[in-house]
């Protein structure tokens, strides 16, 4: 009984509890069972673990959740950017196929225009080359026709020249220039 009484004069904290225990045990058994649960042993673990638990929170868990809480915004703003980055891409992807809608037609036009004015053109050029195709035929009438009132009068010229020849052969008189001229003349009108 004195060693209880000495137990009960030891002091309670952790080292004397563990020692108490110790000493408790020891009278009773040459060792000490870990496997053997004691009610005291129960509550210093349970006030051991809830004062880790606190200090754990206090130091650990607030610093870790806040980190967590602060990487979840970070990923949930990815989310929602990525997001509108896809709904702006889409938004792009209708504007360039629109676009390209916009440039083919565009460019039928102008096709279908420059083949319009090609046409024109051709047609225009065509009228061109008629008209000065005509008016080379109309020149080449004129000189033909020039060409051969000259030649004609060139051979009424000739011909009077012969007929006045012949004729002066066939009279055989001798006629004067003056008279010849006039004689040239009137056969000159008469043809």
């Amino acid at each position: 009984m004195a060693d209880s009484a000495q137990n009960t004069e030891q002091p309670q904290g952790l080292a004397g509890i563990i020692e108490a225990h110790a000493v408790h045990e020891g009278d009773h058994h040459e060792g000490v069972n870990p496997m053997e649960i004691s009610g005291g042993m129960v509550i210093w673990t349970w006030v051991l673990f809830a004062i880790t638990l606190l200090a754990l929170y206090k130091i650990a868990w607030k610093p870790i959740l806040g980190a967590l809480d602060k990487r979840e915004e970070e990923i949930q703003e990815s989310i929602d950017n990525a997001e509108k980055l896809r709904e702006e891409i889409d938004g792009l992807e209708a504007f360039k196929a629109e676009q390209i809608g916009l440039a083919e037609s565009e460019a039928k036009v102008i096709v279908e225009s420059g083949r319009k004015a090609a046409h024109e053109q051709a047609r225009v050029i065509e009228e061109k080359a008629h008209d000065a195709a005509q008016i080379l035929t109309e020149n080449a009438t004129r000189d033909i026709e020039s060409s051969r009132a000259t030649a004609e009068e060139a051979l009424r010229i000739e011909s009077a020249k012969w007929a006045r020849e012949l004729a002066g052969k066939l009279i055989d008189a001798n006629l004067d220039d003056e008279k010849n001229r006039a004689l040239t003349d009137k056969l000159i009108q008469e043809l």
